[in-house]
């Protein structure tokens, strides 16, 4: 989606590097967290305005409120030198030496001139909560995170084989789950329902070959839905 869409149809929204932010696209995704949404944001982003002037204030700029971190500098890292977090794993290609002033820890730095500062932290804004990365993570740990924030923030997560993307749309009073194969065997999924492209019933798991797409339409949609999306995961590929 566009920066400044209508929120209020989500639990949880990511923002990987949104450098240039207006004002009021900003103050959207803030809005969408002091009302209770989770947003997970990661570096270099709300750097500059439209117009490519740097704000002023300091880093994250115009989410340095809603993240409640200052990043007093920017340090690239050499490829192939990543530090080290304290759950072991590595944090690559960027880094900064973040300030908490109302957020909290959740991973810091083991090494290098960070060490023992924060990497990635979380923070309470009104009745929500706003994730930032600071740095580059390793895909698994990424995976790891941001399953804990859809937990968080209530979304309810369909699972799936590794390399089986599963995602669900609801409309029309159906639920519709979209099956998308990135590896290079079939896949098999429990569901029940009809499958859109081939027009077949799905009495207990529907095939998705390699590479192929299925979509069925499930059970109606249950009374708290609203025509929104709800959840989706990516089983076994890290880079989404």
């Amino acid at each position: 989606m566009s920066p400044g869409a209508d929120l209020s149809a989500y639990r949880l929204v990511v923002v990987p590097n949104l450098y240039l932010v207006r004002d009021e696209h900003a103050a959207v995704i803030s809005d969408f967290v002091k009302d209770g949404g989770s947003a997970f944001v990661t570096f270099f982003s709300g750097i500059v305005d439209e117009n490519e002037r740097v704000r002023p204030g300091g880093y994250p700029g115009a989410f340095r409120d809603l993240l409640g971190v200052r990043s007093e500098e920017f340090f690239p890292l050499d490829p192939g030198h990543p530090l080290t977090l304290d759950n072991g794993s590595p944090a690559s290609l960027w880094s900064e030496a973040l300030r908490l002033t109302t957020a909290e820890p959740v991973l810091s730095y083991a090494t290098g001139h960070h060490l023992g500062a924060p990497a990635v932290t979380r923070n309470r804004f009104g009745r929500g909560e706003a994730w930032y990365a600071g740095t580059v993570l390793d895909g698994s740990v990424l995976k790891d995170l941001l399953m804990r924030a859809a937990v968080t923030a209530g979304v309810r997560l369909t699972e799936a084989q590794s390399g089986l993307e599963a995602v669900t749309r609801r409309g029309d009073g159906h639920d519709y789950l979209f099956l998308i194969n990135h590896s290079a065997e079939d896949r098999k999924h429990r569901v029940r329902g009809l499958e859109l492209l081939t027009s077949e019933a799905v009495a207990d798991v529907v095939v998705v070959p390699a590479g192929a797409v299925r979509v069925v339409r499930t059970t109606p949609a249950r009374p708290d839905t609203d025509g929104s999306s709800q959840s989706r995961k990516d089983a076994g590929n890290d880079s989404h």
